[in-house]
């Protein structure tokens, strides 16, 4: 069976291979938590293998079987099994049996979550796998007013990626459709790979859909799931939230007990 995100296992670390620029402030964090991790949406190891590099244990989770094949070959070529575990399963569900004194949910993962149903039970799982006083850290991007009022849906030019080793170059578009009543953006990258003289040897179409959520609404949200937040900064340098910020970067300590969230599909978070 195919699972979601199994089709960008062999195209992700290509098409975002730019992304750096959260690894150093999660690295920090990992090491200043003394470890181990666990990463939630791990993906191809991206973020938990550099924190396997600070010589940090961490554990990977991700839903998707192909892209921790990846992620465990990546480990493997670069030394860093001894530091990796990989393993499959639904942020909103997973138990291990272990705690951790930091969990982390970098570069948008938990916008995947498509309903606040979906958000508190993976508040739970964080929330049952987090030591006494341990941490977490969300990342996401700051809803963007004129962006959100965008309704033309044509597909616009996102960015090139050149690959040495294969001298092609792919062409990566997206195209938003934002559902302002489910706070959704259904979002597709088209991805073009060019040989030197132009010509295209394959297109390919990655759909996926994001959630967004507000400031404040994320602020309740972890607020009535039992956690503090701590701080929450504009980007990854720890700057304070602006107008012009693109991103929301949660850093939340749980509150000991169970919480209960009554009304719409009130219950245990």
């Amino acid at each position: 069976m195919t699972l979601p995100f199994d089709d960008w296992a062999d195209i992700y670390d290509q098409v975002y291979a730019y992304l750096d620029q959260d690894i150093p402030f999660y690295v920090e964090q990992a090491v200043s938590s003394g470890g181990p991790v666990l990463e939630l949406g791990c993906g191809t190891g991206r973020v938990s293998l550099e924190i396997a590099a600070g010589g940090i244990d961490v554990t990977g989770v991700d839903l998707s079987p192909r892209m921790l094949e990846v992620a465990g070959r990546k480990a493997q070529v670069q030394g860093l099994s001894a530091h990796c575990d990989f393993q499959q399963g639904d942020m909103r569900e997973v138990r291990l049996e272990q705690r951790f004194p930091l969990v982390i949910i970098p570069f948008r993962g938990f916008q995947h979550l498509e309903t606040v149903v979906d958000q508190r039970e993976a508040l739970a799982t964080v929330r049952n796998h987090l030591a006494p006083g341990g941490l977490l850290i969300v990342d996401m991007f700051n809803p963007d007013v004129a962006m959100l009022a965008d309704m033309d849906s044509t597909p616009f030019h996102v960015r090139d990626v050149h690959q040495p080793e294969s001298g092609t170059r792919l062409v990566v578009y997206g195209q938003n459709r934002w559902d302002h009543i489910e706070q959704t953006n259904n979002s597709r990258l088209i991805i073009e790979e060019v040989d030197h003289q132009g010509r295209m040897l394959q297109r390919l179409y990655r759909d996926f859909v994001m959630r967004y959520t507000y400031r404040y609404e994320m602020q309740h949200l972890l607020e009535i799931c039992g956690f503090t937040v701590e701080a929450l900064y504009g980007d990854f340098d720890g700057n304070p939230v602006s107008e012009a910020a693109e991103e929301l970067v949660w850093l939340s300590r749980a509150r000991p007990g169970p919480t209960y969230l009554g009304g719409i599909g009130g219950g245990l978070c």
